[in-house]
């Protein structure tokens, strides 16, 4: 045995309570840090992985961004020069308000503040988008619900979908059915100001290209994959996915990252409209994603890599993955979309049971606890109402 054992390297993960959250906590551990994890709760699913080293019970950003701020730094305090993800927009953005107190205490990768800003306004995202010659849907911007209520008003059924200006995932989208004046008004008193964008057609595929920038502003990670199913059937989070070679997809969202002097991590999501082939830009969602599990097994380990790149490591581009490899969410996502899809368009139980456990982003063999955890917390969850809006995230 070494008298001088290796030092230890601290890392914290907010908001434990997701699976991307449950994936990073378990490739830092496999990698050899010290996992702090940040959860509102015991049934917070990260807590429970073999992985995590330290539980720290804290209101979520989202919910109490003051008492976050407070539990964060006293975690940050207590194991200073550790890793920072903030895996969720809200515990990013107050990161990113308090990043002087923060980088004093920690690494963490940040865009700039106008950089996030317009990550997180759809449509300034894709208005910047077009200024670069990238292919958009088209986008209104209506002041309040009562021009959205006209907008959406003279647009065919089915052709268009509105969703919150600002934030990513698939919370508060609403799909081209028509609805009342006072359905627009309480919809954007709940979520905030709305835009209105035309829908690119169903069958078209949904890409996304995750990426990681370095603090010299290098993309040191670039993966890219598709989205086979999702929950809710008619629009939401990816259930099932594999990783696709898409060379011209990465370039485009490389150069407009670049653009943007990006720093950190971000996936720039797309969808192929099938009818001329083009894919076009959606968003950009500036937080590590829900389906990050299918990017490190695929071999672009994004939670590593980055941990990495924020401690100051010279990495050596990782570009280079294997095409079709899949990786499922199964609890309760495939779940719900199996049970909620019409027979005559789903698959057959056989096949919905085939490549499983395997397959399943929650199944890890040297990680049971957290794996147990999956099925417990989000059953848990399930009980609350307060986290029923969730099932329809990003």
């Amino acid at each position: 045995m070494s008298p001088h054992p290796a030092p230890t390297r601290p890392a914290i993960v907010t908001d434990g309570l997701w699976r991307k959250s449950l994936s990073a906590i378990r490739s830092l551990g496999k990698a050899g840090f010290e996992v702090s994890v940040l959860g509102d709760s015991p049934f917070t699913t990260g807590f429970w992985s073999r992985f995590t080293e330290k539980r720290v019970v804290s209101p979520t950003a989202a919910a109490d961004p003051e008492a976050f701020g407070r539990r964060l730094m006293e975690t940050l305090e207590q194991t200073p020069g550790g890793v920072l993800l903030p895996m969720e927009d809200e515990s990013l953005r107050w990161v990113s308000d308090n990043r002087a107190r923060v980088t004093a205490l920690s690494r963490v990768l940040l865009p700039s503040r106008e950089a996030l800003t317009l990550a997180w306004d759809k449509g300034a995202t894709l208005a910047f988008a077009r200024e670069q010659g990238l292919a958009c849907p088209r986008t209104w911007n209506p002041k309040d619900a009562d021009e959205l209520a006209e907008i959406t008003g003279a647009l065919e059924p089915g052709a268009f979908v509105v969703k919150p200006a600002s934030g990513s995932g698939s919370t508060g989208v609403l799909y081209g059915a028509k609805r009342s004046r006072e359905h627009w008004r309480a919809h954007w008193e709940r979520h905030g100001a709305l835009l209105v964008q035309e829908r690119v057609p169903e069958s078209g595929r949904g890409l996304g290209a995750s990426l990681l920038f370095n603090s010299d502003g290098d993309c040191v990670a670039a993966f890219a994959h598709c989205r086979l199913r999702q929950y809710p059937n008619s629009g939401g989070p990816s259930t099932d996915r594999r990783s696709l070679h898409a060379p011209a997809l990465l370039e485009q969202s490389i150069a407009l990252m670049k653009r943007l002097q990006w720093r950190g991590i971000a996936m720039v999501e797309w969808k192929e409209d099938p009818r001329d082939g083009i894919p076009k830009l959606m968003e950009i969602n500036p937080r590590f994603w829900g389906s990050l599990e299918l990017a490190v097994r695929s071999g672009v380990d994004f939670p590593v890599l980055y941990a990495r790149a924020a401690l100051g490591e010279k990495l050596a581009p990782v570009m280079t993955y294997p095409e079709g490899v899949r990786c499922r969410w199964i609890i309760p996502g495939d779940i719900l979309r199996f049970a909620s899809q019409r027979a005559a368009e789903r698959e057959s139980l056989r096949e919905f049971l085939r490549g499983l456990p395997g397959l399943a982003e929650e199944w890890d063999p040297r990680d049971l606890p957290g794996t147990l955890a999956t099925v417990i917390c989000t059953g848990a969850k399930a009980l609350n109402p307060r986290y029923w809006k969730y099932l329809a995230r990003g």
